[in-house]
């Protein structure tokens, strides 16, 4: 054990640098924090959407002080600590069911002398209808393959993956499967994107899923007094998968 002992030592030392001096020490200004706010929301529904604030001083390290309380629209994002391995841990604010009041998501801060501030506002993603998706659920792998779109307000990415069926000649009777990192297009809310039929095979691999994620996102204001870099965001996202199997 007492080879051990310094090892130990070594390793909480470590992790510890990167706990901000604000865990433990007074808080008494907005000055000392950057923030950073994501918030995901559902393009269908308004309700129940995910919200995570992570705060950092202005060494980038993270501030674990539970003294510190967020909320928004009036509701507390709690305080959360998430055990990982080799003694580590993630801390952060977390809230699954919030929803947004007339159209917006208001954050507020309260520090630990009870002092309650403006932390950052955005507004809700447009609701969209998925039936505006044109495409088949079977693909042809001989054929060029085409997706169609329309009134998707705030809709400004699409990304596009592809699960390929890997052949070996060395193993013909064993199937795996690999995922390729997808491709991402700005787009608007009205478009049509064709996918060569050039692109779904190959002597190695053979399109298995292609993979259609339209993305909304944008960003919101936040506090001025916030250290420089401090964001708020906000995601949301609808996915059209295609078979060639």
């Amino acid at each position: 054990m007492k080879k051990l002992f310094p090892i130990f030592c070594m390793l909480v030392v470590a992790l510890s640098c990167n706990e901000s001096k604000l865990s433990k020490g007074p808080v008494g200004s907005l000055s000392l924090i950057r923030a950073e706010i994501n918030i995901t929301q559902r393009l269908h529904s308004r309700i129940e959407n995910q919200v995570v604030v992570i705060l950092y001083d202005e060494e980038g390290k993270t501030i674990k002080n539970d003294a510190i309380k967020i909320y928004v629209n009036g509701a507390e994002v709690k305080y959360t600590v998430r055990k990982e391995l080799y003694y580590t841990s993630s801390t952060y604010y977390l809230k699954d069911s919030a929803n947004p009041e007339n159209n917006q998501f208001n954050f507020e801060i309260v520090l630990p002398d009870g002092k309650k501030s403006f932390l950052a506002r955005i507004d809700a993603l447009d609701l969209v209808d998925g039936q505006n998706i044109s495409y088949t659920e079977k693909g042809n792998r001989y054929k060029d393959y085409e997706i169609t779109w329309k009134g998707l307000t705030g809709v400004n990415y699409l990304a596009i993956a592809r699960s390929m069926k890997v052949k070996k000649q060395e193993e013909p009777n064993i199937t795996t499967y690999e995922g390729q990192l997808p491709d991402t297009f700005s787009v608007q809310p009205a478009g049509r994107y064709v996918v060569s039929r050039s692109a779904f095979d190959n002597p190695t691999h053979q399109l298995s899923i292609l993979s259609f994620t339209f993305i909304a996102q944008k960003n919101g204001k936040v506090s001025p007094e916030l250290v420089k870099g401090s964001s708020i965001s906000i995601i949301g996202t609808i996915e059209r998968n295609v078979s060639f199997e």
